[in-house]
């Protein structure tokens, strides 16, 4: 089912700043496109659930969205995936074969768009990290470099979610927790329904340098998106 108008032109904006962010050669300049991101992804999603709870309520539902997730290194970039879907309020589900995405269609198309974005940057900086090893364990560090990278990354989303929230808080007062745990609910239920017997799973590491490689890649730069100047688009 394709977006409405107002969120493929969210989306179309979310593209862009990522757009920006895989183009550029500053790391600084990169965490701050991508903090805008997600702090428009956030703003939109409250701005939406807060009109779905008011008297055009749309009944919206949460989706389920398969994900191809590209090898080597699955488990990894699915612990990327998941990083990213939590900052956005969607599930992950990873079964033998397939990854599935479960909430919200707006959320869901925002978080596939910004792992996408996120991999390709990730895997750059894996293989120019993974260009200085010396202890023929390979293959150990760029596990360990994807799902540092992605631990790292939830972090620094998770903040950037934050500054929106704080600042959506001031529009709305206190109307905006119940709604938006209503909607944290309804993916939750969903996903009980759906699947009762879930279990988590973490990954394992091997590779203590590949985690701090990765830390450090993810971490590099202050992801105040306050540095970005705000364009006639935004």
């Amino acid at each position: 089912m394709p977006l409405p108008p107002d969120n493929q032109k969210m989306l179309a904006k979310v593209q862009a700043l990522l757009a920006k962010a895989e183009s550029t050669p500053f790391a600084e300049e990169a965490a701050a496109f991508i903090a805008k991101a997600q702090e428009l992804m956030t703003r939109h999603a409250i701005d939406d659930a807060m009109a779905a709870a008011g008297p055009r309520h749309r009944d919206e539902k949460p989706t389920l969205r398969a994900v191809a997730i590209p090898d080597p290194y699955k488990s990894a970039k699915v612990s990327l995936l998941a990083a990213v879907a939590g900052a956005n309020d969607v599930r992950v589900v990873t079964g033998r074969e397939d990854v599935t995405l479960v909430g919200f269609a707006s959320d869901v198309a925002v978080t596939e768009v910004l792992f996408a974005s996120l991999l390709v940057q990730a895997t750059r900086e894996m293989h120019l990290a993974a260009a200085r090893i010396t202890d023929g364990r390979l293959r150990a560090f760029r596990h360990a470099f994807f799902v540092a990278y992605g631990s790292r990354i939830g972090t620094r989303l998770e903040e950037a979610r934050r500054a929106s929230t704080v600042e959506a808080a001031s529009a709305y007062g206190t109307a905006l927790v119940p709604v938006m745990a209503q909607r944290v609910e309804a993916v939750e239920s969903f996903m009980d329904d759906t699947w009762p017997s879930l279990r988590t799973k973490r990954p394992t590491l091997s590779h203590r340098g590949g985690w701090l490689t990765g830390h450090a890649a993810a971490d590099r730069a202050d992801l105040g998106a306050a540095r970005l100047e705000p364009t006639a688009n935004s």
